[in-house]
């Protein structure tokens, strides 16, 4: 970073909350955030753009008499008249469910900031887009092909009127391809990309190669789809979809508002007892990692799920306040980074284990329907027929339906192995029930 902000900001940002509580404000919290990036981007199989951008950003939360208003700005000396507007919105603001922030409290250090990572230049970045480029090409040179990749460095701080003056620091990059094949009116799109804050074994240019070119290949050849209810395998990014209605189920505000299935099961079987599910927010160099909270509550690894049994709802700060209940420190009363446990099968054997079903890479619609209470209906994007535990083509045209706590509720096998990002296992769930278009 060519020039470090926060220690000239913090001073400013101390006199921005005392100015916002002397104006009658009950809690205050003023933010700023600088960061820089630079970045390239193919399309096409050529090199589309590349350059370096800079950004700066201030935010402004206020408590006036019960009610919440709140600014935002990237100019640090209008730093005062955003707290005055704060002010005056609050009076036509949203009730707020608590009166003060917290005061400052012990939190676990998680590494967020890699010097090695800095060490990625943009002339590495352009060049591991082009090899990745130039591989898919010679595999077919009539593929439309994107690549890109992304370098940056961050800080931060927060004041809060509770006494908190938090710092942190963040690097991190990013990986990625993408490919058309246009025949006619069938089109396939096809792509892999990572991300992490530490330039460690999972930048991988060969893996997002070789990832993108199984899927090419294995949509080479088509395949009838099935009918009715059959098994579903799912790698680790396309499970995540179906673990979203089970999140907005854990929501403590759903819960708060009476909209959550899950209201009245803590402590009871939702899932199979194959999944356990955990919260960990202090994984090293992970995106998703979080100290502290946005109201400046230290956040705590925790078990969402266990053996299928849910343990608790996620709350931040407000929300526990609408709820009557304590803040779990967790950001939009959702989970930060949730690992599931992995099984006792390798993800090879549960392929091998399909006499006949389908394996869903990913889908289109998904978040259609009464998602809350786990319907699904939608398309299926990229995905293929499974029989006697091979892969044997491409499937289009299909839908596919069900209830994720019907589906997830028995007989979830998990594999062994995981996703080294996401830490996720694959899965092979039962009865999905699988429609083809006429």
């Amino acid at each position: 970073m060519r020039e470090q902000m926060v220690e000239k900001v913090v001073s400013r940002l101390e006199d921005a909350v005392r100015k916002a509580t002397r104006a009658g404000a009950s809690a205050a919290k003023v933010s700023f955030g600088h960061s820089e990036s630079s970045y390239c981007s193919f399309e096409g199989g050529r090199l589309k753009r590349t350059g370096v951008n800079e950004g700066y950003s201030y935010g402004i939360e206020v408590i006036v008499n019960g009610k919440r208003g709140g600014t935002s700005g990237n100019r640090l000396e209008q730093l005062d008249a955003l707290v005055d507007r704060a002010v005056t919105l609050a009076k036509v603001g949203s009730v707020a469910h608590f009166d003060k922030f917290p005061a400052p409290a012990e939190y676990t250090k998680v590494k967020s900031y890699s010097g090695r990572t800095l060490s990625l230049t943009r002339d590495k970045m352009i060049k591991d887009c082009q090899k990745i480029i130039d591989a898919i090409k010679s595999y077919n040179s009539n593929l439309f092909i994107e690549s890109g990749a992304s370098l940056s460095e961050s800080e931060e701080v927060m004041v809060t009127s509770g006494g908190l003056c938090y710092k942190n620091t963040h690097t991190g990059w990013g990986l990625g391809c993408g490919a058309q094949r246009t025949e006619g009116t069938d089109v396939l799109m096809v792509g892999y990309g990572r991300g992490w804050g530490d330039l460690n074994e999972l930048y991988d240019t060969d893996e997002i190669i070789r990832r993108t070119l199984r899927d090419l290949k294995l949509s080479e050849r088509m395949a009838e789809p099935p009918n009715g209810r059959v098994q579903a395998y799912f790698p680790p990014e396309s499970l995540w979809n179906f673990y979203s209605p089970v999140a907005m189920g854990m929501n403590g505000r759903n819960v708060a508002k009476g909209d959550s299935p899950l209201k009245e099961k803590i402590g009871h079987k939702i899932l199979d007892e194959s999944i356990t599910i955990v919260d960990n927010p202090h994984v090293d160099f992970c995106g998703a990692a979080a100290e502290i909270d946005s109201y400046g509550t230290p956040t705590r690894k925790q078990s969402l799920i266990e053996k299928g049994v849910l343990q608790r709802f996620l709350y931040d700060l407000d929300t526990a306040g609408l709820a009557g209940t304590e803040t779990t420190g967790n950001n939009g009363c959702s989970a930060y980074y949730p690992i599931i446990s992995p099984g006792t099968s390798t993800s090879e054997e549960l392929l091998k284990s399909i006499d006949d079903g389908v394996y869903i890479k990913s889908l289109l619609g998904f978040g259609q329907g009464n998602i809350i209470n786990g319907d699904f209906s939608c398309n299926l994007w990229l995905g293929y027929r499974i029989k006697k535990g091979e892969i044997v083509g491409r499937i289009k045209d299909t839908m596919m339906a069900g209830n994720i706590y019907e589906l997830f509720g028995k007989n979830v096998r998990l594999s062994s192995d995981l996703d080294p990002e996401g830490r996720t296992p694959h899965s092979v769930l039962e009865g999905v029930n699988v429609t083809a278009k006429k």
